[in-house]
């Protein structure tokens, strides 16, 4: 599998409809309300890592944010320019094409957000540690962190070899997740049955426990890191289908 799977356009280009359904930007626009509640936030500068489409960007917009969205996609990116030119809020979006292991602003921002399992995407050793460290740098001082992802309890305790999706009449997704490296690493592979045409994909991901991301949010500098379940701020436990980490500069 490359490892830079997230660099193939066509991979988004396919799955598109698949991973960015009408229902996961209303989904994206229920939970900014939730974000702003957890996170306490009054005016603020936030930036988006792996923005993809601006799923959490667009309603952020429309509470006149000011906003950087981020993402390796120009495809994915030119969708959410697309979208925001239907708007009035575009020239509140700055959209850049950039990899989150390079990208650092130093004290920049009030808020980062990295949603819907946006991290972890990469092999090489440290290199999720090096996107830790850079945001850290890009917060301003008080400046938090929302990370959301898969949690590895609930990906283990949820984990079945084989599973299919009906994404509508005529549409058909199998997943086939791979556990690997002593459970710390997630492969999976996509295909997608539509009509008479037949797509296939590959993901990889690292995943972790809470306390394994607390403890990497901390070695990045962090002051504290709390833990949730939901962006409600649950407890977090082996029924959380989510891991939320709210760390603060």
């Amino acid at each position: 599998m490359n490892s830079d799977w997230f660099l193939d356009e066509q991979l988004w280009l396919e799955f598109y409809a698949t991973m960015f359904s009408p229902e996961q930007f209303a989904l994206a626009a229920e939970q900014t309300p939730q974000i702003i509640q957890l996170t306490g936030l009054d005016t603020a500068n936030i930036l988006d890592l792996a923005c993809g489409p601006g799923r959490h960007i667009l309603p952020f917009a429309e509470l006149g944010y000011q906003l950087t969205a981020v993402d390796t996609s120009g495809y994915l990116l030119d969708i959410l320019a697309d979208k925001l030119e239907a708007t009035p809020h575009q020239h509140s979006v700055e959209i850049l094409k950039a990899d989150m292991r390079e990208f650092i602003r130093p004290a920049s921002f009030d808020l980062i957000l990295s949603m819907w399992t946006s991290f972890g995407y990469f092999e090489a050793p440290g290199d999720d540690q090096k996107v830790l460290d850079n945001v850290y740098q890009s917060l301003t001082i008080g400046g938090k962190f929302l990370l959301d992802v898969a949690g590895k309890e609930y990906i283990i305790h949820n984990y079945e070899p084989l599973l299919t999706r009906e994404i509508s009449p005529t549409e058909l997704l199998i997943e086939q997740p791979i556990l690997l490296d002593n459970l710390s690493r997630l492969d999976n592979e996509w295909t997608l049955v539509s009509k008479d045409k037949v797509f296939r994909a590959s993901f990889s991901l690292n995943i972790y426990t809470a306390v394994e991301l607390q403890d990497r949010l901390l070695a990045a500098g962090f002051s504290t890191v709390q833990v949730f379940g939901d962006l409600d701020g649950s407890e977090y436990d082996l029924d959380s289908d989510r891991l939320i980490l709210l760390a603060t500069k």
